[in-house]
């Protein structure tokens, strides 16, 4: 990492990471906080020994570390919460791989902040700012506006930079929602439940329905979903999980819309997972529905358990799948 790399000529006493992610080079750093909203990177950071907090923690650090990833708003507004906790003279320090836009954000930190000093290696760039007093202050309150809670066009729904489908409604759920078995009943979970689109259109549709947990890797995305879910307060828990580890409750049914992509590459195996653990969690006789892009091979996981499934809508991306556990 090309970010620790840069700590070996100067260690500072106190040290704030924002997007946190676990890396030997850092073992031993004394005065070391994390943050990181993403259950998987916040598992593997406090299994490798650091401090972390769940919120983001005020307060001034010597030096900020950022780890931002791939989209632009929630870059330029970790920026600026980066501003906000960087003592007079402090540096910030940011990484990225080429192909997320690292230089195009080291221009844009430049322009903040007048100057960076920057290193490249491996595909990726580290770039450091120090604070000389003469940074750009409206820029850092333009990108600061970003964070704010922003709602989907024509819906009372909100979400914010940076998690899934923080724009729109995803298409796929969509086509899902249109084709939910109104006899849905019982206690239901939705696996990567995101802003909870699926869990407040089901409780919507499907008076059968008694409770359902919503289970979440992107702590942001949860903290919307609690928002968007607040009629349905008495029928909801939110979970911020990991569902790729297994669930322990068991349920009636199971919604999901799963991920494919880790960071920006696609990975079908973090699909499958999401479904061997939807597997695991239905009771005999429970219903699994799920809506993928029409080329995910995910009929092979259901059949491979024994779950007689169909296809009960697509379109021209997207299919939706409702599977049996006999």
């Amino acid at each position: 990492m090309l970010a620790c790399e840069s700590l070996e000529a100067e260690r500072p006493e106190r040290m704030l990471f924002i997007g946190a992610q676990s890396h030997a080079a850092l073992r031993g750093q004394a005065g070391l906080t994390g943050w990181q909203p993403l259950k998987p990177h916040a598992d593997a950071w406090d299994k490798a020994g650091f401090s972390r907090n769940d919120k983001l923690p005020e307060g001034k650090w010597p030096w900020v570390m950022v780890l931002p990833q791939k989209s632009r708003d929630e870059t330029l507004l970790w920026f600026s919460l980066a501003r906000d906790r960087i003592a007079a003279g402090g540096k910030l320090l940011a990484a990225m791989p080429n192909t997320a836009g690292a230089g195009r954000f080291e221009k844009e930190l430049v322009r903040a902040t007048g100057r960076v000093d920057s290193i490249q290696k491996n595909k990726c760039r580290a770039f450091v700012a120090t604070d000389d007093g003469s940074w750009n202050e409206a820029i850092f309150a333009e990108w600061r506006e970003l964070g704010r809670e922003r709602k989907i066009d024509g819906t009372e729904y909100v979400t914010q930079p940076g998690i899934f489908s923080s724009s729109h409604v995803d298409p796929g759920s969509k086509l899902l929602v249109r084709h939910l078995p109104k006899s849905l009943r019982g206690r239901v979970a939705d696996l990567g439940a995101g802003w909870g689109y699926l869990s407040s259109s089901a409780l919507d549709a499907c008076d059968g329905i008694t409770h359902i947990d919503l289970y979440e890797a992107d702590a942001r995305a949860l903290d919307c979903a609690r928002k968007n879910l607040t009629r349905h307060s008495g029928k909801a828990s939110f979970h911020w999980h990991d569902v790729t580890k297994g669930l322990t409750e068991k349920y009636d049914a199971i919604l999901m819309n799963p991920p494919f992509h880790s960071g920006q590459a696609t990975d079908v195996d973090l699909g499958r997972a999401f479904i061997g653990s939807a597997i695991a969690a239905l009771r005999r006789g429970g219903k699994l529905l799920l809506v993928a892009n029409r080329q995910l091979p995910y009929e092979a996981v259901l059949e491979s358990q024994s779950l007689a499934w169909r296809k009960i809508a697509e379109d021209s991306t997207y299919k939706v799948v409702l599977a049996d556990k006999r």
